[in-house]
């Protein structure tokens, strides 16, 4: 039986939670809220009315920085749900039947096939704007990997995208006409400081 940490909600395969390193584990009890999802905002609110019509308690807390989904907008957050430990394996099922089945809409692109994403270079954005990658960053929680970039023209601000989403394909259906296979790709040619 896995053990249970407390301060992540989640269960522990191991001596220590790998999230927040708590060695002060126990066994779970039936009603313990356990995490079943790290799921996008819109997501979570799908999520959280099917559990509600399948009588499943549900609790979330945001797994994205509060600055970030402050600074950005509620429906750029990433939730973290959690349902009791009895049952956490009917709340998987549902989350399984309705984000992995084949019938089931697919809210993000396919993931890209593995591509090298190379810090310091400039790329161009499929709808033309050039960039600076500055770092590849971790979230905190999630240990998802963000790109860290650089408009050169404008303002020249910073922003930050899921990494898998920076190399991502371009999406066909609701761009077509886009002249790159890719939603970011490197850029040799000379830095304008303009956007094109």
């Amino acid at each position: 039986m896995p053990l249970y940490c407390e301060n992540c909600m989640k269960l522990v395969e191991g001596p220590s939670c790998p999230r927040c390193r708590n060695r002060k584990l126990r066994n779970v009890a039936p009603g313990d809220f356990c995490q079943v999802a790290d799921v996008h905002y819109m997501q979570a609110e799908m999520l959280k009315e099917l559990f509600a019509d399948n009588d499943i308690p549900c609790t979330e807390r945001s797994a994205l920085g509060a600055g970030i989904t402050v600074n950005l907008g509620v429906n750029v957050g990433t939730v973290r749900l959690y349902v009791p430990y009895d049952r956490l394996d009917f709340a998987k099922e549902l989350y399984d039947v309705y984000f992995n089945s084949p019938e089931a809409p697919d809210p993000a692109p396919d993931p890209a096939p593995e591509r090298e994403l190379l810090v310091g270079h400039v790329y161009r954005h499929f709808k033309g704007g050039l960039y600076r990658v500055e770092d590849v960053a971790k979230h905190s929680e999630t240990l998802e990997e963000y790109v860290v970039y650089r408009k050169l023209y404008g303002d020249r601000s910073l922003w930050i995208r899921p990494k898998e989403m920076f190399l991502s394909p371009v999406d066909r259906e609701k761009y077509p006409d886009a002249m790159q296979e890719y939603r970011f790709e490197p850029y040799d040619g000379e830095e304008t400081g303009e956007s094109e």
